[in-house]
């Protein structure tokens, strides 16, 4: 299994779901697999797309929102988890897509055990599961309890083309209208307005972002 059959087989099992991704490969996968999709990209901001999730999460429930991390990103905010143990989302799901390699940064080895499964299964009220192949992976996505954590294990290092620029604006309108389409009016005003305080597609303030 590869990233992009990793990531279309969770888009095929959850259409529905708002998806924010983290920078480099994975994003690239996404608007690969979604035709550049209205979804959260984030070209910037390394370690920050599972607590972005935890946001969003918050502010759209029910609806399900899923985080698509790589294995570095998520060694950077691993400590996310423990709010989400606290906070108790049962509306977000995490899938960590595990290389074992820094992929953004030249493919070097993650020389840490990867265990991110095991971590948050130990913490109360976070569902944990892995999987090796695209069936045990769709079956997790249908299966695995809300929080939830899916480590999406990789054996073959085929990677998508690198995203071509992407106007930060735009993913944030066309990730707004997204949300607005599944929330109440009195939530999405105040949604929006968070958002665009925040960092989002990378929070450059200039034209153009490499996701």
């Amino acid at each position: 299994m590869n990233i992009l059959d990793a990531v279309e087989t969770v888009v095929d099992r959850r259409p529905d779901a708002l998806y924010v991704s983290a920078l480099g490969t994975v994003t690239a996968a996404l608007r690969s697999v979604s035709h550049d999709g209205p979804h959260l990209y984030f070209g910037g901001a390394m370690g920050s797309a599972a607590a972005a999730a935890l946001g969003v999460a918050e502010r759209v429930a029910p609806r399900l929102v899923v985080a698509l991390v790589g294995d570095g990103e998520m060694l950077m905010s691993v400590r996310t988890l423990w709010s989400i143990a606290g906070l108790h989302p049962e509306n977000l799901l995490i899938v960590v897509m595990v290389d074992g390699r820094y992929a953004m940064t030249g493919g070097q080895r993650i020389e840490a055990a990867v265990t991110f499964a095991e971590a948050a299964a130990a913490l109360p009220g976070i569902h944990a599961v892995r999987a090796a192949s695209r069936t045990e992976l769709a079956h997790a996505v249908d299966e695995v309890g809300l929080p939830g954590l899916i480590e999406a294990m990789l054996d073959d290092q085929v990677k998508p083309a690198a995203s071509p620029f992407v106007d930060p604006h735009k993913v944030r309108l066309a990730f707004q209208a997204e949300v607005a389409r599944g929330v109440s009016d009195d939530k999405a005003p105040g949604l929006v307005a968070a958002a665009g305080a925040g960092r989002l597609a990378g929070g450059s303030r200039r034209p153009g972002v490499r996701a």
